[in-house]
């Protein structure tokens, strides 16, 4: 069983690309456990600790939405550091300020990215390895889940992969990149696949 987490609609818009594409992949597969988080900063990872102690993953994929990315973005590393512009969906600020006050300063995804970025590129799937998280509640939650795996010695494929917003979420919006939700559900497939030991 793999975990595949998403949030939920937040900054007053109505639609959270990571759920929708969550959604899709879902209905294609079997053998996931989609799990919604709230977009707020110190409630984010409870959820998803509940859901890794009740079902023993084998794997783990963070999903969120990032706007003006033009491909599906796996991260590479999680930083010990919140802050932002923009309200979490509590009405918090992040100001600036470590995750974990004793923590490692950064953690680094343990999916196969080498694997899934050469298998996916090679079909000319748009998908790239990105190096930030951000400083949002998106980094918050992949930090806090692989401080959390790292304490509990659990070791399975775990990371954060970044959604583009999808065309509904654009419109009005000078341009903004989007990318058609089934697009990106079946680049999620395939990763899970990779991830899994099936797409290698």
């Amino acid at each position: 069983m793999v975990i595949l987490s998403h949030f939920d609609p937040f900054g007053g818009d109505g639609i959270n690309a990571s759920k929708i594409v969550a959604q899709k992949v879902a209905g294609m597969r079997s053998d996931l456990r989609v799990v919604e988080l709230p977009t707020v900063f110190d409630d984010a990872f409870i959820p998803l600790m509940t859901e890794i102690e009740r079902t023993a993953p084998e794997a783990i994929i963070m999903l969120g939405q990032a706007a003006g990315r033009t491909a599906v973005t796996p991260e590479k590393v999680a930083i010990n550091w919140k802050e932002s512009t923009k309200a979490d969906n509590n009405g918090y600020i992040a100001r600036g300020e470590r995750i974990s006050i004793s923590g490692a300063d950064a953690y680094f995804s343990t999916l196969p990215l080498v694997e899934i970025i050469d298998s996916l590129q090679r079909d000319g799937l748009p998908l790239s390895l990105s190096f930030t998280a951000g400083t949002f509640v998106c980094n918050y939650l992949f930090y806090r889940t692989m401080e959390y795996l790292v304490s509990t010695g659990k070791d399975f494929p775990v990371g954060f992969v970044h959604i583009p917003c999808i065309p509904q979420q654009t419109v009005g919006k000078n341009g903004l990149a989007s990318m058609d939700a089934a697009l990106s559900a079946a680049i999620l497939s395939r990763m899970i696949d990779v991830i899994v030991g099936d797409g290698r």
